[in-house]
């Protein structure tokens, strides 16, 4: 028998790897959206990937680091 929070980790891992790739291909889709409404292919795809990636590592340091942890 496994003891009830053996995978608890694994799960939170997965979930901010999910968070990082989903960040990322929302930027990336809403720019590339936008780069074919306004005609300016490739640079707002290349803008919402990497403000998606930023939003991504935001979410990843929220999960790590939670605030007040650590703290004296």
């Amino acid at each position: 028998m496994r003891p009830a929070g053996q995978y608890a980790d694994s799960w939170k891992y997965a979930q901010i790897g999910l968070e990082l790739a989903a960040g990322v291909l929302l930027g990336f889709w809403g720019g590339y959206w936008l780069d074919k409404k306004l005609g300016t292919l490739p640079w707002l795809t290349l803008a919402g990937a990497a403000s998606g990636l930023t939003a991504g590592f935001y979410l990843v340091a929220v999960q790590l680091f939670p605030e007040g942890e650590g703290k004296r």
